[in-house]
């Protein structure tokens, strides 16, 4: 499958067509550098967008591998630009199932997953990782992050009948992704002091 990839002013964009366009936008300091838009070409791996912050601060404590999967522009450059301050390289697609056919190419440790996407919604989505997982247990059980603006109980329950680990309300604010990150560094570092034993 033929890919294509762009290194520019911090980012590697790997592009294959399959999505119609695909905003860009990465902030080491307070203004954005630039924007890159591809065309849709159905069928193909979705493209996946690599933030690499100057930086690492908070990675350099809990060092993990994070996939966003966002369809709306203005959040998904948000979640990025909060990671990237916390000091990650994180990748991003835009709805469920773009993120299962990345899983082919990469392991993810977190997964911050909204919920309402077109093609794929995360409720799918999460299901089809914990599937996926359960028939290639070669790599740790990744962490499932809901992001949404539900905040009722009974959105709760669904994500965690979905297979979903964790919840964190839209807006979403730097410090409630920072316990959450922290979190999950902790649960894999403590499974994998475990499996030596």
């Amino acid at each position: 499958m033929r890919s294509t990839s762009i290194r520019m002013n911090g980012f590697t964009v790997f592009n294959s067509g399959a999505l119609a366009s695909l905003d860009v936008f990465w902030k080491p300091a307070k203004m954005p550098l630039g924007a890159l838009n591809f065309n849709k070409e159905p069928g193909k791996t979705p493209p996946i967008v690599n933030t690499t912050p100057q930086l690492a601060t908070h990675e350099a404590v809990y060092p993990l591998s994070i996939m966003v999967v966002e369809d709306n522009r203005i959040n998904r450059m948000l979640t990025l630009k909060m990671l990237t301050h916390l000091g990650y390289s994180s990748d991003a697609v835009f709805n469920g199932r773009e993120c299962i056919e990345a899983m082919a190419h990469k392991t993810y440790d977190l997964y911050l997953m909204d919920l309402q996407m077109p093609i794929m919604d995360g409720f799918t989505a999460a299901r089809e990782i914990r599937r996926w997982h359960q028939v290639n247990p070669v790599s740790p059980r990744p962490y499932i992050c809901a992001l949404t603006a539900n905040v009722m109980a009974k959105d709760r329950e669904e994500c965690m009948a979905a297979g979903m680990d964790d919840f964190l309300p839209k807006p979403l604010r730097l410090e409630s992704l920072k316990v959450v990150v922290s979190r999950v560094a902790e649960h894999l570092k403590s499974k994998q002091e475990r499996q030596k034993q």
